[in-house]
């Protein structure tokens, strides 16, 4: 995210000085974690993600009302995992708003670079967990973050709760885990969508 945020910021330099619009696309297949926190932190006029239908009516308004006020840059960050939809999109503004929209898909060279402190620590963290868990004899565990604790969970477990946050179970998926763990599941992923939901409202009335 910290790549992906320079390289909009170097973007928006551009935007500003030609007075554009600029639609970028970064990574988020089935979340839109890195959309969504990068658009608040460059101060995006719209965020795209898999998890919220899009208002574009009301993101074209709100660039012509910008534009009208002065703004003479726009930003709009788009996750991967809307598909298909980046590019038409920058068409579309230009079209609907007259305001010359470029388009730039940042892919994978976000990953590329070196690791942030905070970045660093949590590997730290993290691997110190990991092998702890090893000298207790235990596997099959995945180490996450969890309100700013380390922990460990079953591996399948793990994978069933991602599962069901992205609407990808299938038959049988569920299928060992007690009605208690499936309803943790299931409180896990309403914990997380509304989370994302406070945080894409808050992206919006940044811009405002």
């Amino acid at each position: 995210m910290n790549t992906v945020l320079e390289m909009v910021d170097r973007l928006r330099d551009t935007c500003e000085s030609h007075a554009r619009c600029n639609v970028v696309e970064v990574m988020g297949r089935g979340a839109g974690d890195i959309a969504l926190l990068t658009s608040m932190a460059c101060g995006a006029v719209a965020c795209v993600i898999p998890e919220k239908e899009f208002d574009e009516e009301a993101c074209m308004q709100k660039i012509i009302a910008m534009r009208q006020d002065g703004q003479r840059s726009f930003i709009v960050i788009v996750a991967e995992g809307v598909e298909n939809f980046s590019e038409g999109l920058a068409k579309r503004i230009q079209e609907r708003t007259g305001v010359e929209t470029k388009f730039a898909r940042l892919a994978h060279d976000v990953r590329g670079g070196g690791p942030t402190l905070r970045d660093r620590v949590a590997a730290a963290r993290m691997g110190d967990a990991a092998v702890n868990e090893l000298f207790k004899g235990n596997s099959n565990l995945v180490v996450c973050e969890q309100k700013g604790e380390i922990v460990t969970v079953n591996i399948q477990y793990a994978l069933a709760l991602d599962k069901m946050y992205k609407g990808k179970l299938k038959d049988g998926d569920l299928e060992g885990f007690t009605s208690y763990q499936i309803a943790q599941m299931k409180a896990r992923c309403e914990f997380r969508r509304a989370k994302i939901a406070r945080l894409y409202q808050m992206s919006y009335d940044i811009c405002m």
